[in-house]
């Protein structure tokens, strides 16, 4: 099976580098992100040059991705940029780049995704978004009225 991300290095020892502009489907990095989802196909762009025995690669991935807001849970679809770099020896056959495509993924992948900076999130009373409506109530959750209470009463030992 031949792969969009699989470059043959024969010209290489020739011209001294292989320009690169290829795009992969995100079907091919299905384990990259820990949550969310590619969205489309993820391009590379960069170039291969050659140092003495070696093919160095360096340039750039990009795509978009999409998560769910950590607040409100709404999703979010953005674009992501990520660098990726790879070598192998001339000699040992074509440079793949696969494995450094679904790291460098896998490392430019946000900790948190926010819908907005302001986002309100879910009401903890009656689970609505904020940022659509206003419920009504106040505060964190319910009322305390309606909150059971926990009392600690020292031991009279």
């Amino acid at each position: 099976m031949s792969s969009p991300l699989r470059f043959a290095l024969t010209d290489l020892k020739e011209k001294g580098e292989l320009p690169v502009d290829s795009a992969a489907p995100a079907e091919l990095f299905p384990d990259a992100l820990s949550e969310g989802a590619l969205v489309g196909p993820v391009a590379v762009k960069g170039v291969i040059r050659r140092i003495d025995d070696i093919a160095a690669f360096e340039g750039k991935a990009e795509g978009r991705w999409r998560f769910e807001c950590v607040r409100c849970l709404a999703p979010v679809e953005t674009k992501w940029v990520a660098s990726v770099e790879a070598q192998a020896p001339i000699d040992a056959g074509p440079l793949d780049l696969t494995d450094e495509m679904r790291q460098s993924i896998s490392l430019a992948q946000p900790m948190k995704t926010l819908c907005r900076p302001d986002c309100k999130g879910l009401c903890t009373a009656c689970r609505k978004n904020r940022n659509l409506a206003d419920c009504g109530h106040v505060g964190e959750g319910p009322s305390s009225s309606t909150r059971p209470r926990l009392t600690i009463r020292p031991d009279k030992n």
